[in-house]
């Protein structure tokens, strides 16, 4: 039987990541019972709702709404996740916003201590930022950011902004989740919806050729082949749920 949950702590900083996330999305809610209800269903929904549901959340908020690789690095059975306070002039400084990337990014080769030296001197720059919304939010700056050790770095994948703001503090150090690989032939989950998706563009194609038929399969047959759950998904959600014999004889050469 497939296991869904790579380990024990990715769970629960998938969870983290959903409490946080849900703080955004009802930001306008000041009621701390509110959030604290909110937990506790978030740490329930994996017992109540089954491992499968609860990655399918997970990408739905971290793909589908925020287009962040959380789903995939959180589901990938390559690491082992610890929690660390590393030191930010060892983070690797990754995409925030256009405006805060031409700095950062561009400008700045992602260098933590280029961006706080910028930060201290260059006015411009700063209100510029500040102009994005960049600030602290204390009802979710608690939580630690999402790393991945890559050589000698940590590369964030969530909590950029808490990054920065904890270096124009002149902070040393931030709370991380880290991930360390520990196997190389590790894969992650995909989404149910992924695959769906291949579904939908066959069937909403004005011109449904063998050309478009060839794409689709190949991607597929990636999906079957770079995914832990990739046949699963496919066989079970797409094959099994579907009334259209088409759809299922495209998706079956995807598995073979």
């Amino acid at each position: 039987m497939l296991k869904y949950t790579p380990s024990k702590n990715a769970l629960i900083i998938g969870q983290q990541y959903l409490k946080q996330e849900f703080r955004k999305i009802f930001s306008d809610i000041k009621d701390d019972k509110f959030y604290k209800k909110i937990d506790k269903s978030i740490d329930n929904f994996n017992g109540r709702e089954g491992e499968a549901s609860f990655w399918n959340l997970l990408a739905a908020i971290s793909e589908g709404w925020k287009l962040k690789q959380v789903f995939a690095v959180l589901s990938d059975d390559k690491y082992q996740w610890k929690l660390k306070e590393i030191p930010l002039e060892k983070v690797y400084l990754t995409g925030m916003s256009p405006t805060i990337d031409k700095y950062v990014i561009k400008k700045f080769n992602r260098n933590p201590a280029m961006f706080i030296k910028a930060w201290k001197t260059n006015k411009a720059m700063r209100e510029e930022i500040i102009k994005t919304g960049f600030g602290a939010h204390k009802e979710r700056d608690y939580f630690p950011i999402l790393v991945y050790k890559a050589g000698e770095s940590f590369r964030v994948f969530d909590g950029m902004r808490r990054v920065l703001l904890a270096l124009t503090k002149n902070q040393k150090s931030i709370k991380a989740w880290v991930g360390y690989k520990i196997n190389a032939k590790g894969r992650p989950l995909v989404s149910a919806n992924r695959c769906y998706f291949l579904s939908n563009l066959y069937n909403q194609a004005k011109s449904k050729d063998k050309v478009l038929e060839k794409s689709i399969v190949r991607i597929g047959k990636e999906i079957n082949k770079d995914y832990r759950n990739g046949r699963e998904v496919l066989l079970k959600r797409i094959i099994g749920w579907s009334h259209d014999q088409k759809i299922k004889s495209i998706f079956a050469e995807m598995i073979k």
